[in-house]
């Protein structure tokens, strides 16, 4: 049968499930033995039956089925990923509902690297818990509430999936008598099997004020039934506990409370429901597993790491690695696919380190060359017909990875590297264990990849230890920073804070006003964070400004009470959770509740607005000569539109070269001498898809969409604000051609007075050139190039003067010899500069005939010492490595390298000629 999803609502059946082979049997007691009995043969039992399954039983519900939300959050800035089914959701909770939606079900994309049980270090040790997961859900906003929830969930498990009710158990919050009183009605499950607990298991939160409630939580036993009397109950071993035997499947969250900011509940005037589900853990149940990597969401991609390493999979300690790439690779893939891209910072930050950690486990199967990206095409056959953006996007997807695969084996390399010289640096302790510096652990870590369990290998094979303490410090550190770099102190969550006029949502007039009458809904004045000193938030009933989204930053302008007593100045507009905030401060009057209550005029800055429209409709200009130019593989990454400029990303795995770049700039330029006109028009968004409409990946549309046309030559997706016609727009330049991420350019422009000015800048540096070389504008290049060869050639000589010197103080190292055991010595010790000390060693690499040389550098408060061993001595056993580290050990450092070269370095200098005077006993010793 087919697993596509309908997208209405409306009274249905419950659908035939395609029947699936019966799982073998094993233990008679155990939870896996459901599945022989006739009755039982229409449960769903693959992945997509299961999902289906869901969605088809609530949509029998009148709920309305509503795809998952892009994994990369939209318009909510304290997520970095979607980490819960709910947060599409957010502003319904808020009563901001311009969707209309009153009952909703879906199957919900999400990632979790961080938190309590979400360590990203601990992905695949464990059965159960990954970085990507799907969420099964249902939602009420203000229409049903306890009494259908309970039952519906009780029906669906025992009554469609046929269940064991002998092995469920139910918990509501302590004082919830209501839902335990429900669930003995619609369960007859004994009350010892509906158990109580306390906030930290029972009560949810959005955050530390806004919606909250009690909420239900639904656990399964998969373990011995004949142990269960004993075992259930126990704070440890039972559920809620910490035994993987009880794991929890459901969780039902009633919201009818708002948390305060001094800490009281107040009753909101409309209670929801909001339900999540793990869906790996219930096909793990369905399918009679003991393991979610057992079930067919992992199985197909863990058999194609198994084909392609060679490596058996097992599901111990030995099929980590296996476990780790199968995880990753879902997690990195509908990631990218939904518009993230590695980078060093933010969610590319996260999305890197998920990447190394897969590749390094690769490496653990044998794999030295790029890997996870030949796992794309199996992930997108068992994942495309539920989410088809993983299947439109593949290619893509495994470009950017296999790219980032590259970068990170090189990085490898250089890594162990790195950790070599670390050791190399850290002063013995003849009294204790040497211990890895936590500060030194973080910076394999954040800028080589490895996790600390490797950085732990590597240090207990040479010894030592690591200092994990210091680590986490970093660790927190490096978080700090990341929460700073989110957008802090916007929150339309709940009404604490707040001064609320009148409920309702705010309508955009934007299109065709830059001014409006217009009443406050709320405000909230902003001083508890003094970065925001005298910042308010304010929502409007309608409003002129475009909230930034799609790219196009937030408008800026006024806002004046017409009794002319309050101006304000508006100088961002953003969307938080759908709803429009209005960020400004105090321009001129007093800011007061009655002075707020008034009506305002809402003054766009027409000026800044009628350039950012140029440089919108210059964007969806822009793409469309790359397509043509480039080629229709371009897609659209991300962008910033503003007055001054425009930033267009998109992908492309090699820089455009000049003529292509001259190329784009002319087919832009000639569509706004054109004139063409830009027309906009509401469509279904299938008949906009068929239309031919460009649709930027990871944005979520809803069922109706607004199309930006211009005439043949351009069709996009936008609810931006445009020029009428491209003669507006005037002129377009090209600033720069750029490289974002691995598979990701750049381009910056401008247009219209941006340009100009932009002339006019370059005119001002060709004349001022012009006059310093004494040449006309087209004499320019060539006078540089003549300027550039004669310094090339000065620096050749200064190279070849640098060898000089050094074959001429080496010669001074090869005057006199000592012979020791038959082999000629060298030595020298010096006070020079470091770079100086490289020099006279690459000399005497390049001079010795035989024998060995040591040479010492002593400087204020370090010291090198550097053992040369001839070729020939190499090949009877003698090892610079072997000499160098006796001497670096008595001089107090650590060492190490080649046969033929080696090096060590010592932060008691003062100790190199204690290894000097050593120098006989240690060659003798070899």
């Amino acid at each position: 049968m087919s697993n596509s999803f309908v997208e209405n609502g409306g009274e249905m059946s419950q659908p035939e499930l395609t029947s699936a082979k019966a799982l073998s049997l094993q233990k008679p007691n155990s939870w896996l033995s459901l599945g022989e009995s006739p009755a039982l043969i229409n449960i769903p039992r693959t992945s997509a039956e299961i999902r289906d399954s869901f969605i088809r039983f609530f949509q029998g519900k009148n709920h309305l089925f509503v795809r998952s939300s892009p994994v990369v959050p939209q318009d909510d800035p304290t997520l970095m990923f979607i980490n819960a089914g709910m947060n599409q959701f957010k502003a319904c909770f808020l009563g901001d509902n311009p969707s209309g939606y009153v009952r909703v079900a879906n199957s919900q994309k999400c990632i979790r690297v961080s938190g309590k049980h979400n360590d990203l270090d601990e992905v695949g040790r464990d059965t159960y818990h990954h970085t990507f997961f799907e969420m099964l859900g249902n939602w009420s906003f203000g229409d049903y509430y306890k009494k259908e929830a309970i039952t519906w969930a009780w029906e669906l498990l025992t009554e469609v999936w046929k269940l064991p009710k002998e092995r469920l158990f139910v918990t509501v919050f302590r004082d919830d008598d209501e839902a335990a009183q429900i669930w003995k009605e619609v369960s007859k499950l004994p009350d010892n099997r509906i158990m109580r607990f306390g906030e930290k298991s029972n009560f949810w939160e959005m955050g530390e004020t806004g919606p909250c409630g009690p909420c239900s939580e639904i656990h399964y036993d998969k373990g011995d039934i004949a142990t269960q009397e004993a075992t259930f109950s126990d704070p440890v071993a039972g559920v809620n506990g910490t035994n993987a035997r009880y794991i929890e499947i459901w969780n039902n969250v009633f919201m009818q409370y708002e948390r305060m900011k001094d800490g009281t509940l107040k009753e909101l005037p409309k209670k929801n429901v909001d339900t999540g589900m793990g869906f790996e853990r219930v096909c793990a149940i369905l399918q009679g597993k003991e393991s979610n990597y057992d079930t067919d969401v992992f199985t197909p991609i863990i058999s194609k790491i198994t084909e392609l390493s060679g490596v058996p999979y097992t599901s111990g300690a030995e099929g980590m690695p296996h476990r780790v790439v199968a995880d990753h690779l879902r997690a990195l893939s509908f990631a990218i696919a939904d518009g993230a891209l590695p980078s060093n910072e933010g969610r590319g930050y996260v999305l890197r380190r998920i990447l190394r950690r897969a590749s390094r486990y690769a490496r653990l199967l044998g794999q030295k060359e790029p890997f996870i990206c030949k796992l794309i095409p199996t992930l997108s056959e068992t994942m495309g017909e539920a989410f088809p953006e993983i299947r439109e996007r593949a290619d893509f997807v495994a470009e950017v990875i296999k790219a980032e695969e590259d970068r990170f084996i090189r990085t490898l390399d250089a890594g162990l590297e790195r950790f070599e010289k670390i050791v190399g640096e850290i002063s013995p302790s003849p009294s204790a264990t040497i211990v890895i510096p936590g500060k030194d652990v973080f910076t394999l870590y954040d800028t080589y990849g490895f996790p600390p369990d490797l950085t732990r290998i590597l240090a207990e094979e040479k010894g030592l230890e690591i200092d994990e303490v210091g680590f986490e410090a970093e660790m927190e550190k490096q978080k700090e920073r990341a929460r700073g770099a989110q957008k802090q102190g916007l929150s339309a969550i709940g009404s604490e804070g707040w001064t609320i006029f009148s409920e309702g949502s705010t309508e955009f007039l934007g299109y065709l006003q830059a001014q409006a009458e217009v009443k406050i809904l709320r405000y909230k004045e902003d001083n508890d964070n003094t970065s925001n000193n005298g910042h308010i938030s304010i929502v409007l009933n309608k409003t002129p400004f475009y909230a930034e989204m799609g790219g196009q930053v937030g408008e800026r302008g006024t806002l004046s009470s017409q009794n002319g007593l309050l101006k304000l100045q508006v100088f961002d507009t953003v969307k938080v959770n759908d709803v429009w905030i209005h960020r400004a401060k105090v321009a001129d009057g007093t800011l007061t509740v009655d002075a707020m209550s008034q009506e305002f005029t809402a003054q766009v800055n027409e000026d800044e607005r009628a350039a950012t429209r140029k440089n919108h409709s210059a964007t969806h200009l822009l793409q469309a000569a790359l397509r043509k130019v480039v080629g229709e593989h371009i897609s659209q990454q991300g962008s910033r539109v503003s007055s001054e400029l425009l930033r267009f990303d998109f992908t492309a795995f090699s820089a455009l070269s000049p003529e292509q770049i001259r190329e784009v700039e002319n087919l832009v330029n000639e569509k706004i001498q054109e004139c063409k006109p830009i027309s906009t028009e509401e469509l279904p968004i299938e008949k906009a898809k068929e239309s031919g409409a460009t649709a930027l990946f990871g944005e979520k549309y809803g069922s109706v969409v607004r199309v930006v046309s211009v005439e043949d030559f351009s069709k996009e997706f936008c609810g931006g604000l445009h020029a009428n016609n491209t003669g507006e727009i005037g002129v377009f330049r090209i600033l720069s051609e750029s490289s974002v991420s691995a598979g990701v350019r750049r381009i910056e422009a401008v247009t219209a007075f941006g340009a100009i000015a932009k002339y006019r800048e370059e005119s001002i540096i060709v004349s001022s050139l012009r006059d310093r070389l004494r040449a006309a504008a087209e004499q320019i290049p060539e006078r540089l190039e003549q300027l550039f060869q004669d310094s090339k050639k000065q620096e050749k000589l200064v190279a070849m003067l640098r060898q000089q010197i050094a074959a001429a103080k080496a010669g001074e190292l090869f005057h006199k010899a000592m012979e020791i055991n038959g082999i000629k010595v060298w030595t020298m010790q010096t006070k020079i500069a470091n770079e100086e000390f490289s020099t006279l060693v690459e000399g005497a690499q390049s001079q010795i005939s035989e024998g060995v040389a040591v040479l010492a550098n002593v400087e204020e408060n370090s010291g090198t010492i550097a053992v040369i061993v001839h070729s020939a001595l190499v090949q009877k056993g003698v090892k610079a490595g072997d000499i160098v580290k006796k001497l670096a050990e008595i001089a107090g450092g650590k060492g190490g390298g080649r046969p033929n070269f080696a090096q060590a370095g010592t932060k008691t200098p003062e100790k190199i000629k204690d290894a000097f005077a050593a120098i006989n006993s240690v060659i003798e010793g070899i």
